[in-house]
């Protein structure tokens, strides 16, 4: 099966995921890809304790993510990919990490950040990477849980 959803999170995880995202996905698997995290013992090891019975929480660098996707061992699993920012979202692309919609749920910018949504906030960059995706024929789909209606990016910001 391989990823069912990628999802750009700049809080990593948390509620919105655990209990909704992961259960309306059915996924059996989690990646936390995140080199910053990877890094860190400590916050690696918080992202990890909230596993719950049947579902297994990596958490791993960006380049052994994509290692691992690519990997058979992620063929039997249903994997929701966490990634922090759109610039992770466009390397796990350009890696050849192929996906047909990204979800984003939550970014956010200090200062000069555009409002897409009440929990989304992109700066020009982010944009860039938007309608590169776009132009790749990935959906955007801007909502912070299944239930939420998708958030259409207005023509005007494009």
């Amino acid at each position: 099966m391989g990823i069912v959803l990628v999802r750009v999170d700049d809080r990593l995880l948390h509620g919105q995921v655990m209990e909704a995202w992961l259960p309306f996905c059915r996924a059996t698997s989690l990646i936390v890809a995140n080199d910053e995290a990877a890094g860190n013992p400590v916050q690696k090891m918080a992202i990890q304790s909230c596993a719950s019975k049947g579902m297994e929480i990596k958490v791993r660098c960006i380049d052994e993510s994509v290692s691992y996707v690519k990997s058979k061992d992620s063929d039997k699993e249903k994997i929701v990919m966490i990634i922090s920012s759109l610039k992770d979202a466009i390397k796990l692309y350009s890696s050849g990490i192929r996906f047909s919609s990204l979800n984003i749920g939550n970014i956010h910018h200090n200062g000069d950040g555009m409002s897409l949504s009440t929990s989304v906030y992109i700066d020009s960059e982010d944009m860039d990477h938007i309608m590169r995706f776009q132009e790749a024929g990935v959906k955007i789909d801007i909502r912070a849980i299944p239930s939420d209606k998708a958030v259409k990016i207005p023509m005007d910001k494009k």
